[in-house]
């Protein structure tokens, strides 16, 4: 099922903050809502630069923070991409460290305790997944948990939405949620 995505992209926008931006695994979904002084997009796969981004980078984060170690970024978003990665707290602290002081992480990521995933493992389902390519789902609690062990704090969790035949993504309660929105700040 292809879900319409402007309601989780509007609402991880609205967490971001400061002039210099990072979207991180864009290519998929470029987000239309992100806006700021320098919107970087980063992507191993090639992409069309979106309208509201200023530069495209080919290669991973930390490809480009070795290219480039003086930049540090206000806000970094990510969205959809941790259940992709194969050491997703690795990814976490590449992000911490690519964050100036004060800095937030916005990240989305699907919610294995939303209803769909609950139906699905009623009967064990091998047959629908969100897609072949997610290695693993992150539980909330502990989506919480791996933030703050790679030293972000004031974390918080939003409900990303969940979807609705014709309408996309729709306002629904956090704890049952389709995705899961994270947002974490770095120390000042």
């Amino acid at each position: 099922m292809q879900v319409n995505e402007q309601y989780r992209l509007k609402k991880m926008a609205t967490f971001c903050q400061g002039h210099l931006m990072a979207d991180i695994g864009f290519a998929q979904s470029p987000n239309p809502f992100l806006k700021a002084e320098c919107v970087i997009g980063i992507d191993p796969a090639a992409s069309t630069k979106p309208k509201n981004y200023q530069q495209l980078f080919a290669g991973t984060l930390q490809e480009f923070t070795d290219a480039k170690p003086e930049v540090k970024f206000d806000t970094i978003v990510a969205g959809e991409l941790l259940e992709h990665l194969e050491n997703p707290m690795l990814f976490l602290k590449q992000c911490f460290d690519a964050l100036l002081p004060g800095g937030l992480l916005v990240l989305s990521t699907p919610n294995p305790n939303s209803f769909i995933e609950r139906l699905l493992t009623i009967r064990l389902s091998r047959r629908f997944f969100y897609t072949q390519d997610h290695i693993m789902l992150f539980p909330q609690r502990w989506l919480l948990r791996m933030l703050e062990n790679n030293g972000f704090q004031h974390c918080e969790l939003h409900s990303g939405g969940f979807p609705c035949p014709l309408l996309g993504l729709i306002p629904f309660p956090r704890p049952w949620c389709y995705q899961t929105i994270a947002v974490a700040k770095k120390p000042l």
